[in-house]
């Protein structure tokens, strides 16, 4: 009788694994826990940026949490399987780097170093005025990881740390005329001067105006805008050319819809309806039209 010669499991599992690895075209990925081999730079003041290097960081799992000595890291992106961006967050002491997935956890072996934050400065602002919503490009030193920003003790809800010396901020809702400050772990820089808080330039608004005459003599028309307040309960005159010019002989206010409708004296001549410009107001600009002109005989 013929005898088979049995492989080891362990041969015949690796083999398979090999042949799997042959037909998909791609290498067989391995669980395993990450490592920290090295971190740039070595020390700095909360919020900075810092490159972490070592390996194990997106391979069958990724690195769920990033850790300065136990304080766990609120912002940090997973650059590739070797190198992960962090910043130092607030509360960090000195100590080691530990990064962590589902397969465990890879510490660095020396220690990374939590400077203390320097004290801000603010030295300008700009634009110097604006209106709620308006972004701001404050200056100065110091703002690596700041936590706040007010415009005269109203807190902005949205702003930028574009770099140690430069913050993006919006004039935030309720805010009022005082100075801007900004706020770090190293304390607080306060502007020497006030940012002003005004309105913003308001919505131009176009209109329409039509004319139209009827016999004995009425004027009726009406006036048209995507913006209500352009078109109800306005102005119209009711104008007649003479004398090189056009002079007005009738005033009316539109209705709830814009329509006007106007009595006017009997005489032969060329007409137009004209509607001011006006502000109904701070934010809003109705603007200036007049109707094609039209010529009455008797």
């Amino acid at each position: 009788m013929e005898r088979r010669r049995m492989l080891p499991k362990v041969l015949v599992a690796t083999a398979l694994a090999g042949a799997a690895t042959l037909w998909l075209g791609v290498p067989a990925a391995y669980a395993a826990a990450p490592t920290v081999t090295s971190f740039n730079p070595t020390s700095g003041p909360i919020g900075t940026s810092v490159v972490i290097a070592g390996s194990g960081f997106q391979d069958s799992s990724v690195a769920s949490a990033v850790t300065f000595n136990g304080t766990a890291a609120t912002t940090f992106t997973v650059n590739s399987n070797v190198q992960i961006t962090a910043t130092v967050p607030t509360g960090a002491t000195d100590g080691p780097i530990a990064v962590t997935d589902s397969e465990g956890t890879g510490t660095s072996a020396t220690n990374f170093d939590v400077t203390p934050s320097p004290v801000p400065t603010i030295t300008s602002f700009n634009p110097t005025s604006g209106a709620v919503g308006t972004s701001v490009v404050i200056t100065g030193t110091g703002f690596t990881g700041a936590t706040a920003v007010t415009f005269g003790g109203t807190a902005a809800t949205t702003f930028t740390v574009d770099s140690n010396t430069q913050i993006t901020a919006t004039v935030p809702t309720g805010a009022t005329t005082g100075p801007i400050a900004v706020t770090t772990p190293g304390g607080t820089a306060t502007s020497t001067t006030d940012f002003t808080v005004g309105p913003g330039t308001p919505t131009q608004h176009d209109r329409s105006v039509s004319l139209n005459l009827r016999r004995h003599l009425v004027a009726r028309g009406h006036v048209g805008s995507s913006f209500d307040a352009c078109e109800s309960n306005v102005t119209v005159k009711i104008q007649r050319r003479g004398g090189g010019g056009w002079r007005t002989i009738a005033t009316d206010t539109t209705n709830d819809n814009g329509a006007y409708r106007e009595g006017i004296p009997d005489r032969v001549g060329r007409y137009r309806a004209l509607v001011p410009r006006f502000a109904p107001d701070a934010d809003n600009v109705c603007v200036r039209d007049a109707s094609p002109r039209v010529r009455h005989l008797h």
